[in-house]
């Protein structure tokens, strides 16, 4: 199964939910340094994460989530090889490959256990939507002339995840902030896709972020 979807799609998705909940209590904004688990030579991303605790009752654990990865390009080399007696028969090329990655997530989250009223340590779990897209670059290739055996080509992935992330809420010079470390699964079906150097990507993630509380319980 494929899914494809852009950031407009997530914020109605969101704007559905919020419309028929009846009250929120905190949205946190994050961001950090996310490496990839499930490639021999990982992705690197700037995770920026939007976590949403809509009601505003304690015993209501029920969380939304969204998340964009920044990526930084993967360098590697390739092979190309010509039959052109004019040419050297083989070069090394440069390849770049940018990894693109935004997940839609629900789940709960778990109290864990508190240093004070202020300080407090949860669990959250969560399934979700995610899509992947890699678009794979050869620096300075002459395609008239030569040919990469077995090339990697741009690639658009979805299905579901599941992840859970440690997070410790905090508060120092009147401001809430949070911080968390969160791991998520591959793409959970089997992709049937053609045999390329890289795979789905697992990102671990250690994100630094602001707490808003709003519509609090008194």
């Amino acid at each position: 199964m494929k899914f494809r979807f852009t950031s407009t799609a997530s914020l109605f998705g969101l704007l559905f939910i919020s419309l028929s909940s009846r009250g929120q209590s905190s949205i946190t904004l994050s961001s950090g340094v996310s490496i990839d688990l499930n490639n021999k030579k990982p992705f690197y991303h700037i995770p920026i994460s939007l976590q949403w605790k809509p009601f505003p009752n304690p015993g209501n654990p029920f969380t939304v989530g969204v998340e964009y990865g920044v990526p930084f390009g993967k360098m590697s080399t390739a092979k190309a090889y010509t039959a052109n007696p004019s040419l050297p028969q083989q070069v090394i090329l440069q390849e770049n490959i940018r990894s693109f990655i935004s997940t839609v997530n629900a789940g709960v989250r778990i109290f864990l256990f508190s240093v004070d009223e202020k300080n407090k340590f949860y669990l959250n779990i969560s399934l979700g939507i995610c899509s992947q897209n890699f678009k794979v670059n050869y620096v300075n290739f002459d395609k008239a002339n030569y040919e990469v055996l077995n090339p990697d080509v741009k690639a658009n992935w979805g299905g579901f995840v599941l992840s859970s992330a440690a997070v410790y809420n905090f508060h120092t010079a009147n401001r809430d902030l949070q911080l968390r470390l969160h791991l998520q699964t591959s793409l959970l079906a089997d992709l049937g896709r053609y045999p390329l150097s890289y795979k789905s990507v697992a990102p671990f993630q250690l994100t630094f972020g602001y707490n808003f509380y709003y519509n609090k319980n008194k």
